[in-house]
């Protein structure tokens, strides 16, 4: 009896504390924030404050009411879908997200966890429910910024390259890749100095990375190397990337100062030629004060006068080196001058040399005026006593002159402002075929074929209006006999010593000059002929080994082509494609034909032959430079996203996008084609395949463009 009684005690103090243990979690599930929710056939059985609270409700009024009213109409085929396959005792998975309706129709994004669990005797759903709303709101508002900033480097007209601390390429921009010649697959991960610099400059761009390293803002301007080999001035700006006062990275920006640096060193070199031209002029070139004190000469002024130096010339006025039959005259001038009066710009006097001897000099001047008013004169002078004594100098100058152009190895001519030619030189006769009399008067134009003779009319008219064209073109001649010579033309206006306009044209004969570079670009269209025969063999020799996939390499390479080409891809990308395509299972050549042709399931070891084809492509082809990663595509055109792909296993972007495209056709051709060991699939089949691992095995963007051409745009194997 005692027992009895002991035993009844127990079994009232285990109730009492299930139901104190039940209370507590009855009580924890009512207070957690998260909500809570069991739902039976589509009815509410349970639901705690926090679910109740986010979609407006009490929890009396939700029970044995539908859930799914709660839910985004968008989501709700997704949640049924998930509650039938876990019925079904599929696996799925348990958390995802989904968006509820919370009062007055607010949207709320919502963490799902769902699991089947039994209620009552019958299945039913247990969801946790988690308010992300603000996670949602602060992620976009993260990937806005972020698409911000990516938008601001890709879209930057400077080159940046982005680096870890040890200075090795992370990523590069497009302006990088269009300044340097190099792709990002090329130099990521590896040090960027050497594909920049090379020699010295290597030496120079590892001092700039430890300063860099250092803490140092390195600005300055140096030379670096494109992927060419060519140099080019550039301005770095080297920095380091901090975040939080850590330092994450460093980052580069090029600045191509090729065309500021030559037209500084134009700029040099011309004020050098200018300065030298003034210094060795065979004119006289004197600079005046208010006074007449000279302030300026150059060594042939000294010259005229018979001075040894310039510095004697220094302390000299009118007084002294003119004539004292002129002096009256040329000091009158020189008063008129300087008070802005009227005064002849150019005439001739007598002056006096320092040995006491006269001569006849012409001299043109003009005013100096600046922001003052007239401060001195500028004068040119030339010694004209031969000219004045026997005329001689005149004949000579003119005769050397008409060697000078009669000589030229350049066409010269001279046209008047109605295009009329009033001279030309031997070349130019030579050039056109014509006689000089046959030349003389007539329009210009008529020696040039329809398109030269618009170009000339559109530059004239265009420099009328005032604007900048360039100084040299290329022009057609039409010869005599109706053959043509390419020549390039350069002309300059000026003004005879009546006044009227003249236009002198220079013209050199490009036409074997243009023939070269004819020859080298049919010399590049027969290389690339070349090119292609010899991928054309290599994809004989493979099908000649495997006649049971005769064509497939083919339509592999028009498929991934057609998926390239309404990616809007790059010419060259998708050139590469079509290249790698057709030879893309060259590797099997070192597979026995009894294993190609097996009409049966392989081994092991026979599977091991086949998965070695890339590796064996690859080999075969990575010394051959093709202008695109060609073996590099191949050796990656059996990877796949989750890396369960061979022979490296890579996963997501480490597989080049021309791979990734590769890899879709491949296996929508082969599911789609006879084998030797199973008939065709058909087309259906490999698009389901393709469709149904889209994401997981085969890139998304890649999958859904086969998709389309085959279901919207109809197309077929060939």
């Amino acid at each position: 009896m005692s027992n009895h009684i002991d035993s009844g005690k127990n079994l009232e103090k285990e109730n009492r504390e299930l139901r104190q243990q039940l209370n507590t979690l009855l009580n924890f599930i009512n207070t957690a924030t998260d909500g809570i929710v069991i739902v039976q056939e589509d009815l509410i059985q349970y639901v705690n404050e926090s679910a109740a609270k986010l979609v407006g409700h009490s929890s009396e009024e939700l029970i044995g009411t539908s859930f799914n009213r709660f839910i985004h109409p968008d989501d709700l085929k997704t949640v049924k879908e998930a509650y039938k396959k876990r019925l079904k005792g599929e696996k799925i998975p348990s958390r995802y997200e989904l968006r509820i309706k919370g009062p007055e129709d607010k949207i709320i994004y919502v963490e799902v966890n769902s699991d089947i669990v039994e209620y009552q005797g019958k299945p039913a759903t247990i969801t946790i429910l988690r308010d992300i709303t603000e996670r949602k709101k602060l992620i976009e508002k993260v990937k806005e910024e972020a698409l911000f900033f990516e938008s601001l480097f890709e879209n930057s007209p400077e080159a940046v390259a982005l680096l870890d601390n040890s200075g090795h390429v992370i990523r590069i921009n497009k302006e990088f890749e269009k300044m340097f010649g190099y792709k990002i697959n090329e130099i990521k991960g590896n040090l960027l100095d050497p594909f920049v610099a090379r020699g010295n400059l290597l030496k120079e761009a590892k001092q700039i990375r430890k300063r860099t390293s250092r803490g140092e803002k390195v600005e300055l301007e140096t030379i670096r190397v494109k992927k060419d080999g060519s140099l080019f001035n550039v301005h770095i700006i080297e920095s380091l990337i901090k975040s939080r006062d850590k330092i994450i990275g460093k980052y580069v920006i090029y600045r191509d100062i090729s065309a500021r640096k030559e037209a500084e060193n134009n700029l040099k070199e011309s004020e050098k030629r200018y300065r030298e031209l003034v210094e060795w002029a065979k004119t006289g070139i004197i600079i005046d004060d208010k006074e007449g004190h000279i302030v300026y000469a150059n060594k042939h002024l000294a010259q005229i006068f018979g001075y040894e130096s310039i510095n004697e010339l220094k302390n000299l006025t009118l007084y002294d080196y003119v004539h004292p039959d002129d002096r009256e005259k040329v000091i009158d001038y020189h008063r008129r001058r300087i008070s802005g009066k009227k005064a002849p710009s150019r005439y001739e006097f007598k002056g006096i040399r320092k040995d006491g001897k006269s001569l006849y000099l012409e001299v043109a001047v003009s005013p100096i005026v600046t922001e003052e008013g007239i401060i001195g004169t500028r004068s040119y002078i030339w010694d004209i006593t031969e000219r004045k004594n026997t005329g001689a100098a005149l004949v000579e100058s003119e005769k050397k002159f008409r060697s000078i152009v009669e000589n030229s190895s350049e066409g010269i001519g001279i046209i008047d402002d109605n295009f009329r030619m009033i001279y030309c030189n031997d070349e130019l006769v030579r050039m056109s075929g014509y006689s000089r009399q046959e030349i003389i008067g007539q329009d210009f134009r008529k020696f040039l074929d329809k398109e030269s003779k618009e170009l000339i009319v559109d530059c004239y008219i265009r420099k009328q209006r005032g604007e900048k064209i360039s100084p040299r073109y290329e022009i057609v001649i039409v010869r005599k006999d109706g053959s043509k010579i390419m020549t390039e033309l350069s002309s300059s206006v000026i003004k005879d010593s009546v006044g009227k306009i003249r236009t002198i044209v220079q013209l050199l004969d490009i036409t074997q000059r243009k023939r070269a570079e004819e020859e080298m670009h049919q010399t590049m269209k027969r290389l690339r002929k070349i090119l292609n025969a010899t991928i054309k063999a290599i994809t004989l020799t493979v099908e000649a080994r495997d006649p049971f996939t005769s064509g497939h390499q083919r339509r592999v390479s028009d498929l991934a082509r057609s998926i390239a080409t309404e990616m809007k891809l790059p010419k060259d990308t998708i050139e590469a494609i079509r290249t790698a395509g057709v030879i893309h299972d060259l590797g099997k050549i070192c597979i026995p034909a009894e294993i190609l042709s097996k009409p049966a399931k392989l081994n092991e070891d026979e599977f091991k032959l086949i998965k070695a084809h890339p590796k064996v492509a690859y080999d075969i082809l990575k010394e051959i430079e093709f202008p695109w990663p060609v073996a590099q595509i191949i050796l990656q055109h059996h990877e796949r996203l989750d890396g369960s792909g061979y022979p490296q296993g890579l996963k997501n972007d480490e597989i080049l996008l021309e791979a990734r495209i590769l890899a879709v056709a491949d296996v929508v051709e082969a599911m789609a084609s006879h084998r030797p060991y199973r008939p065709a699939l058909g087309i259906e089949k490999a698009l389901e395949e393709i469709s149904k691992n889209k994401g997981i095995l085969y890139d998304s963007r890649v999958v859904e463009v086969c998709l389309r051409l085959f279901r919207e745009k109809n197309y077929t194997f060939k």
